[in-house]
């Protein structure tokens, strides 16, 4: 078996992209519920060309998408709050300058400063008010308020409500866009492939 093929892309009811887990817990997922149960799911597709090396050398296909027969609803639910989804919500850009930059030269800024943060029932590490900056714009801004650095927001901060942009999929297949496995393309948005 080959390991770029230890993957398998989970999609939901209604086909659209939900997760990707290991080859073996899809397998797992798959016998474990019978396909009356709304938690059982169903195998798409399987690896071409690769296989598992079963008993008396046979050989058993690789799952590589599978569908949950129970459709998720993910709208209007919370996002966690974390610097991946806080670079998501914001698009990875400069709330600041604008300026779109890679996640390894991002990081985020108290639109207002900790230390002159008011509000003593809720932290100010808090969707409202975080948001990404660039490295220059951060240091340039310093323990300021936007208005005082004469730095304008160019977004609201806000809390992000759940959709797919918030799934571990899209940052996952984002980092394997270019080693995607054929087999998931038929299954996939355009918008996840370019």
């Amino acid at each position: 078996m080959r390991t770029e093929n230890s993957r398998c892309l989970v999609l939901n009811g209604d086909y659209s992209p939900l997760g990707i887990i290991d080859w073996k817990k899809a397998l797992t997922w798959y016998m474990k519920y019978d396909t009356h149960n709304s938690r059982s799911i169903e195998i798409l597709d399987f690896y071409k060309d690769d296989y598992i090396l079963g008993t008396n050398n046979k050989h058993h296909p690789i799952p590589c998408v599978v569908k949950t027969f129970k459709y998720y609803k993910l709208k209007n639910q919370e996002v966690n709050f974390s610097r991946k989804n806080l670079f998501l919500r914001d698009n990875f850009s400069c709330q600041y300058c604008g300026i779109k930059k890679d996640i390894n030269k991002l990081t985020y800024d108290h639109v207002i400063p900790k230390s002159l943060w008011s509000d003593t029932k809720s932290s100010a590490t808090c969707w409202t008010n975080i948001v990404t900056a660039c490295y220059d714009c951060n240091r340039k801004k310093g323990n300021k308020t936007p208005k005082q650095a004469n730095m304008p927001l160019l977004n609201l901060p806000i809390v992000p409500k759940k959709n797919i942009k918030y799934l571990p999929v899209t940052q996952l297949i984002s980092n394997i866009r270019y080693n995607m496995p054929e087999e998931w393309l038929i299954y996939l948005p355009p918008s996840y492939i370019k």
